[in-house]
């Protein structure tokens, strides 16, 4: 946060000159783009899109799988057991995902 406040600054200060039109919107320009700099790390959660890409692939696919079975099988021969493992691993991919994140949000990457 200092970076940015010492370069916005800096170049506000540059830009208070008597400078002709276009060399004050430039001067503007790169004090905005000092500022979108130091910001986009802070809204870049690009490591957590991907997580929930996986995420959301793995729930994708236990449900086809699940689907599958149950519309390939005979009701009368559907086996518990598969439906229970089936949900245990759903479980699974909701836990790994959630510690995933809170290790993320405790590393030094999200400050």
């Amino acid at each position: 946060m200092l970076i940015l406040a010492l370069s916005a600054v800096s170049t506000i200060i540059l830009g208070l000159q008597n400078l002709n039109g276009w060399t004050g919107v430039a001067f503007a320009l790169v004090a905005a783009t000092t500022v979108v700099g130091a910001l986009e790390p802070f809204f870049a959660w690009r490591s957590l899109w991907v997580l929930m890409e996986e995420v959301q692939f793995r729930l994708y696919r236990l449900r086809d799988e699940l689907s599958f079975y149950i519309a390939s099988t005979p009701p009368d021969q559907i086996d518990p057991r598969l439906i229970t493992e089936k949900f245990e691993e759903y479980q699974a991919v909701w836990n790994e995902s959630g510690l995933q994140w809170l290790e993320y949000r405790r590393t030094e990457a999200a400050n």
